[in-house]
């Protein structure tokens, strides 16, 4: 496991810089309260490692196949009972609908992911899957305006679209180069933030989507 790997060289370094300083102050002068807590720090570290350990594609992907079942059941029951909202149109309602049933197991999916594999890899993963989904539900709600949208107005969607796929692409490599270490300092909470922006970034458009869709007639 890389949690266990990391685990084991931190547990190196933190030796080495104990063997030094015994060296250098000799092992009589050294104070145990100093050494335990690393010590201990290590063991829980294994331990936590091991009970969090990384979960295989294959089995994490039977696994979302199970809880994407349930949770389109569960989202399309809460859609139903949802109340209609005073002064909307019967699309804005419906379309409404769709929307609550599909967020319901996006999100839910990315919260039992990240509950199924908390380390950094497993999050990572978790963003990415999440994205990948929002990304869907972007051509989906895109698609729903396009057919809403009178013939002679449709480039404007079409544009507008393309022109933001654009800038998706221009800004990826942007947020790569500026999560690497000469920028930000490097480390695992720099990949997390890359790939929870990936992630934001088709939420965000998805919501733009929807804005646009709940008021229409």
């Amino acid at each position: 496991m890389i949690s266990v790997y990391v685990g084991l060289l931190i547990f190196k370094h933190d030796l080495r810089g104990f063997v030094n300083r015994c060296t250098k102050f000799h092992i009589k002068k050294l104070k145990m309260n100093k050494i335990l807590p690393k010590i201990a720090f290590f063991f829980l570290f294994i331990r936590c490692s091991l009970v969090y350990g990384q979960v295989s594609d294959s089995e994490m992907e039977k696994l979302k196949t199970k809880w994407r079942a349930e949770l389109c059941s569960e989202g399309t029951e809460l859609a139903t009972k949802r109340q209609r909202m005073e002064g909307v149109s019967a699309f804005s309602d419906s379309i409404n609908r769709l929307f609550i049933a599909d967020t319901f197991v996006v999100e839910n999916l990315l919260r039992r992911q990240l509950r199924k594999d908390p380390t950094t890899l497993g999050m990572n993963k978790a963003n990415l899957a999440c994205a990948s989904e929002y990304e869907v539900l972007v051509e989906k709600y895109f698609q729903i305006l396009l057919i809403k949208m009178k013939e002679e107005d449709a480039e404007l969607l079409i544009s507008w679209q393309k022109e933001w796929k654009a800038l998706q692409d221009k800004e990826r490599p942007l947020i790569g180069k500026l999560m690497q270490e000469e920028y930000s300092g490097g480390g695992s909470i720099q990949s997390l933030t890359y790939t929870g922006r990936l992630m934001k970034a088709q939420k965000d458009h998805l919501l733009q989507l929807m804005d646009y869709l709940a008021h229409l007639i």
